[in-house]
């Protein structure tokens, strides 16, 4: 599965049109830079997708997670929205209660540097969890190792958690994360599109349809 880290609407919809696209995630940082408010955009963004809609909980303490939680899931009543909740012990505590609370809420637990987070995130019952890669790797991380040490303990203790991994600068880094085990990832548009369209390959299909056109000429003067 592929995600779409963006609040761009123009973007989303480019992207939906594709139709390999399994959602989007939204975090503050993203929507301040459409400056529209959250509601607004995030209705807008339903829209242009049929897949789950990350928003993330604002507050610092576990009830202004829990009471932002809430607001969300009142507020747009859609069972795409899932919530993204920052993975420090504040946030653990949070995705607990909500857990807890309602079972079948869908929590992304985000901010993530190391396998012990993703630990914790899936103890508490996270659905995913987004390790930072490029952020990792900035920091002096080995990204690909957290991605690794994490797989094999979901998958060694039969945690039902996948990695959503984020925070990508190119497309080699996606690829070593996925080879590394995350079960998905979310992805700037930018990344997305360069995925498909390699220099190498827009040369060759322009060769290609400029040889198409040559023969196409070629036969109607022999007629």
């Amino acid at each position: 599965m592929l995600y779409l880290d963006t609040a761009n609407l123009e973007q989303i919809k480019k992207a939906s049109q594709v139709g390999i696209i399994q959602g989007v995630t939204t975090n503050p940082t993203i929507l301040l830079k459409e400056n529209v408010q959250r509601e607004t955009i995030v209705k807008e963004i339903l829209k242009l997708t049929d897949g789950t809609v990350f928003v993330q909980t604002e507050g610092e303490t576990v009830q202004e997670l829990v009471a932002d939680a809430e607001e969300i899931l009142s507020t747009f009543k859609d069972p795409r929205i899932a919530l993204k909740i920052p993975a420090h012990l504040e946030g653990i505590e949070a995705m607990k209660q909500i857990k807890t609370q309602k079972a079948e809420a869908v929590i992304l637990a985000t901010a993530i540097y190391s396998t012990e987070q993703n630990v914790l995130a899936a103890l508490a019952g996270a659905d995913f969890v987004a390790p930072y890669i490029n952020r990792m790797q900035n920091n002096r991380i080995d990204a690909y190792k957290v991605i690794k040490e994490t797989r094999k303990i979901y998958d060694d203790q039969q945690l039902k958690t996948k990695i959503l991994a984020a925070s990508f600068k190119n497309t080699g880094q996606i690829i070593e994360t996925l080879c590394a085990g995350s079960h998905t990832v979310t992805i700037p548009f930018d990344l997305f599109q360069n995925m498909a369209d390699k220099d190498l390959a827009i040369g060759a299909i322009k060769q290609f349809n400029g040889d198409a056109s040559t023969l196409k000429a070629n036969g109607n003067s022999h007629v």
